[in-house]
Formats: structure tokens, C-alpha cells, sequence
């Protein structure tokens, strides 16, 4: 008899919507979770770097070394290749293509491309402030389901006299352009050290993948 009492109960619950312990709007652990988890982020981002073949960022921090580096990854989501823009201790600035085979030879750029990046970096990159979000309730909607998407996604590392910085961006969702334009200023620098490269048109992150894909030499 218990069991036909059981079975309706259980049926209950499983049909009610679920909603996680979300910790209350403005509290100290709201806060901590919002650190722990863009930790984590930046984490995994670095993490794909040094799966690219990249020096960990906080390894070239040590070496006083100043970089901007940037992983594409097409819309399809096949890794492309990775470029590093570094300022040299002279004021030179160099480039290199990184990927999982090797590395190119740095390229020599003009020296007011690091000046460039820079005005375009701003604070892309810094972490981002914490600011108190209302936890989702058990009676709201549920969200519509994403539309298909093929879009670039970009990944940012940076390391210079103001400390590391680490970002994303993605094609489908992404909104903020100034990361696009800081990424495509990079491709183009990159593009721009291969002659062959302006054949291939303005689209410049399609550029690196067309002219720099499984060409770096170990």
C-alpha cells in the first residue's frame, strides 16, 4: 500500500521545477562565487594557450617579458593559430605565430604598433566588478533555446608593467566590439608580416588561418 502511496509523491517532485540554493542577492558568498568562478575563467583560458604551445602567462611575467597574444578559433570551432606581439627591452616590437607545431621566426613590426594596442587594450582585459544579480525564482520562464550559431572565438592574454590580463569573446552572443577590433588589429599586424598574405583580402583574423595554418616551424 505504501508504495502506490510513494510513487504519486515522487511523480510530485520530479514534475515541480527545481531551482538551485542560489546564495541571496548582495551577500559575501554571492561574492565569493562570482571571484571563484572568474578565477576559474581565467584559468581555462590560459589553460588553452599553453595547450597551443604559448609560455604560461605568469612564466613571462616572471621574465619581465611584455606580450599581447590572441588564439582564434574558427566557426567551426577548429583551432586556427595563436600570435604573440611582444615589446622588447630596446623598444622593439616582435611578432610570432605559435601553434601546436612550433613557432615562427619573430617578425620585426613598426614600433607604434605596441603604442597601438595598447590605446586599444584600455581595460579589456581587467577582471571585472562584482555587481549583485538578482538569483533566478522558481516560477520564471524558462529561457528560449539558442539559435544555431558558427562564429570566431577569441582568446586574450597580456602581461606588461600593469600586471596580467585574460578575456574572451565569442561570435554568437558577443557584444563587445572593442575586444573584436583589438583581435582583428592583431590578425592584420600578423598578415602584414607575410607578403603573400595580401592577396587574401580585409577579413584579416581569415587571413591568419589562411596563411599562417601548420606553417610554424618546430
Amino acid at each position: 500500500m505504501s508504495k502506490f502511496v510513494v510513487l504519486p509523491m515522487l511523480l510530485a517532485s520530479l514534475a515541480a521545477p527545481q531551482v538551485d540554493d542560489y546564495p541571496p542577492k548582495g551577500s559575501a558568498e554571492q561574492r565569493a562565487d562570482f571571484l571563484r568562478n572568474q578565477k576559474y575563467q581565467v584559468r581555462f583560458e590560459q589553460k588553452l594557450f599553453v595547450q597551443a604551445g604559448f609560455q604560461p602567462l605568469d612564466a613571462v611575467a616572471r621574465e619581465h617579458r611584455m606580450v599581447k597574444r590572441v588564439l582564434f578559433t574558427g566557426p567551426w570551432m577548429m583551432p586556427v593559430t595563436g600570435v604573440e606581439i611582444e615589446r622588447l627591452a630596446n623598444g622593439s616590437v616582435t611578432l610570432r605565430v605559435i601553434d601546436r607545431t612550433g613557432v615562427t621566426p619573430p617578425a620585426m613590426l613598426p614600433s607604434g604598433a605596441w603604442k597601438r594596442l595598447t590605446k586599444l587594450q584600455g581595460n579589456l582585459f581587467k577582471p571585472e566588478a562584482y555587481v549583485p544579480w538578482d538569483p533566478p525564482k522558481a516560477d520564471d520562464p524558462e529561457p528560449p533555446v539558442p539559435p544555431v550559431c558558427h562564429g570566431w572565438v577569441l582568446r586574450f592574454g597580456t602581461a606588461d608593467r600593469s600586471g596580467l590580463g585574460s578575456g574572451s569573446w565569442a561570435q554568437c552572443g558577443g557584444r563587445d566590439q572593442a575586444k573584436v577590433n583589438f583581435a582583428t588589429e592583431v590578425a592584420r599586424l600578423a598578415a602584414s608580416t607575410r607578403p603573400d598574405c595580401a592577396s587574401v583580402g580585409a577579413d584579416w583574423m581569415w587571413a591568419v588561418s589562411l596563411c599562417f595554418s601548420r606553417t610554424a616551424q618546430p
